[in-house]
């Protein structure tokens, strides 16, 4: 977008995903073999990418609080952040990460589906829409049916550890310790008197998960949660405009948005990842 005018809405924040891993299939419920699981008196995994407000009986103790709010915003000479800044950013209508255990894409490579992004403003009301499109001549075709080359053209660029990268973003600079010091507060919670049965056995699981990574810290359960996956594509979809835009700003009619962002600092724990990107509104 060099030489155009552009409206960039930055954000940031925690992200909840309570989805199997591998080796175990994709829709498995309770998680059975692979690093994250649905703890005793907590619903089933659903895989759907929650930016704000998590579901009841889904947040964990010491979870960080989940919400992607914007964080800066700007057009052309000026900054115009206290119109947008701390609005919420959503995905709507359940999306997924979409990999199917390899069949669609390999690992960090999955598209995000559907992805239908809304900026929202600081009045709390949302302030602009738009969603990704495929396959424009099928706009809702099934994931399998799309070719290979647009699953990767809409999926994720690239899949790598970043520790620098991360702990900006979370304050999370050592992993290991965190690990440790997580373990920490769980086995004191276990000691609590009268803790409920239920209680017990989701805090004795958090528990051995963690012993499995404090063992070997090349595990998943640790080093994950130094890596990100990068995300780069188009919006093509109708745009919607709920409100004005800052400044009276209008979208150049036709152009398609870009969005930009990263998706890491991945906590098996507690399910929750961290999300930083920008999305880029062309201007009339």
């Amino acid at each position: 977008m060099n030489g155009e005018r552009v409206l960039r809405v930055e954000f940031g924040g925690w992200f909840m995903c309570r989805l199997a891993t591998d080796p175990d299939p994709t829709d498995e419920p309770r998680g059975v073999s692979g690093s994250t699981f649905a703890l005793a008196g907590e619903p089933d995994l659903d895989r759907v990418i929650v930016l704000n407000a998590p579901p009841p009986g889904t947040v964990r103790s010491y979870a960080p609080e989940v919400g992607v709010r914007v964080t800066r915003a700007t057009v052309p000479g000026a900054d115009v952040s206290e119109e947008l800044a701390g609005g919420r950013v959503d995905l709507l209508d359940n999306p997924r990460f979409e990999n199917r255990n390899f069949v669609l894409t390999v690992a960090g490579q999955e598209p995000i589906v559907p992805f239908r992004l809304r900026i929202g403003g600081a009045d709390g009301r949302p302030r602009l829409e738009r969603s990704m499109v495929m396959t424009p001549h099928e706009p809702q075709a099934d994931v399998h049916r799309v070719p290979q080359s647009v699953l990767q053209e809409y999926g994720g660029r690239s899949f790598r550890t970043d520790t620098a990268l991360v702990a900006s973003a979370t304050g999370i600079y050592d992993p290991l310790a965190h690990r440790a010091e997580r373990r920490a507060h769980l086995a004191a919670d276990l000691q609590q008197p009268d803790v409920p049965p239920v209680q017990r056995a989701a805090l004795s699981k958090r528990i051995r998960e963690l012993d499995i990574g404090l063992k070997n810290p090349l595990d998943e359960r640790v080093v994950n949660m130094t890596a990100i996956e990068e995300f780069d594509f188009p919006l093509h979809g109708r745009p919607v405009l709920h409100t004005a835009l800052p400044g009276g700003a209008r979208p150049q009619p036709g152009a398609p948005w870009r969005v930009t962002f990263w998706m890491g600092g991945w906590d098996p724990d507690v399910l929750c990842g961290f999300m930083r990107g920008e999305l880029a509104v062309p201007l009339a």
